[in-house]
């Protein structure tokens, strides 16, 4: 077998040290762990109603969320330009209330009475982005989450989710895809505010 030169060898093991290995790869898994943390901690607050869990929740990941930018990314460059600055504002808000409803949803599953479960894979960074895999674990319940980031001028920010393999961001697109290609955003707009029909 040809061996490789020692300089190329060195540079491809320094590019994939890179990629897996950044010290921002570690700050990212860090900063989700603790936002992780801090929301079980407010779900085991027994004396709290769900609406100011909710409350206490939102304040905790809301800051680490663009919620506005997985809005523009769901709808996909196809149809986003096509909104007027009415329709996109009242998207993103409809989008954002739903993300919201079904993150709060899922995330109430994992408390302490379900014996909640936590663990972090090795983060990987590439191009600006950070991707961060968990396995999170509630009685007989298991999925494999990714947490995707970027890196903001406000600091690192979700853009993307993968739950068992299957992208937020994507699902959401072909399912509104799927009404716009024999509707329109008005329509599209209607069934964000009115149906449960989008998960």
């Amino acid at each position: 077998m040809r061996k490789l030169p020692a300089v190329l060898l060195l540079t491809i093991l320094f590019s994939a040290a890179g990629v897996y290995a950044a010290p921002e790869a570690e700050e990212v898994k860090d900063l989700l762990e603790e936002k992780i943390d801090s929301v079980l901690e407010v779900l085991e607050q027994k004396e709290l109603s769900d609406r100011e869990k909710r409350a206490e929740i939102e304040d905790i990941v809301d800051p680490v969320f663009n919620y506005e930018l997985m809005a523009k990314l769901a709808l996909g460059p196809e149809h986003w330009p096509e909104l007027s600055a009415d329709q996109k504002k009242t998207f993103s808000e409809r989008f954002v209330r739903r993300m919201k409803d079904s993150y709060f949803d899922k995330i109430s599953m994992y408390s302490s009475d379900t014996d909640a479960r936590f663990d972090y894979g090795k983060p990987q960074s590439s191009g600006g982005k950070v991707r961060v895999p968990l396995t999170a674990a509630a009685g007989d319940e298991k999925v494999e989450i990714i947490y995707k980031f970027y890196e903001s001028s406000d600091g690192w920010k979700v853009y993307d989710v993968e739950a068992d393999g299957v992208s937020i961001v994507k699902s959401y697109r072909s399912q509104f895809n799927e009404v716009l290609s024999d509707g329109s955003i008005e329509q599209l707009l209607e069934q964000l505010e009115t149906s449960d029909e989008f998960e």
